[in-house]
């Protein structure tokens, strides 16, 4: 995902996660990634490549790929 700062997708995916009432690690679960990856994310210390990103997405139902990308409003 190269059109968007890990800081921005970070405050976007932590917006969903406590929307959906779902943890780290349990999001963790759900996509098979470890904590750590997950982590990473939500600290903004890293971008998920395509395949984790529609893992995450697909992990979260309800929430919009686009918004999560920074294309779209909340």
């Amino acid at each position: 995902m190269p059109f968007s700062r890990p800081e921005a997708f970070a405050a976007r995916l932590n917006t969903c996660l406590d929307a959906a009432h779902v943890s780290q690690l349990e999001l963790a679960r759900r996509t098979g990634l470890t904590p750590c990856q997950i982590n990473h994310f939500c600290c903004g210390r890293r971008l998920p490549s395509l395949r984790n990103f529609s893992k995450i997405c697909r992990s979260l139902p309800g929430v919009d790929p686009r918004y999560l990308m920074g294309l779209k409003e909340p």
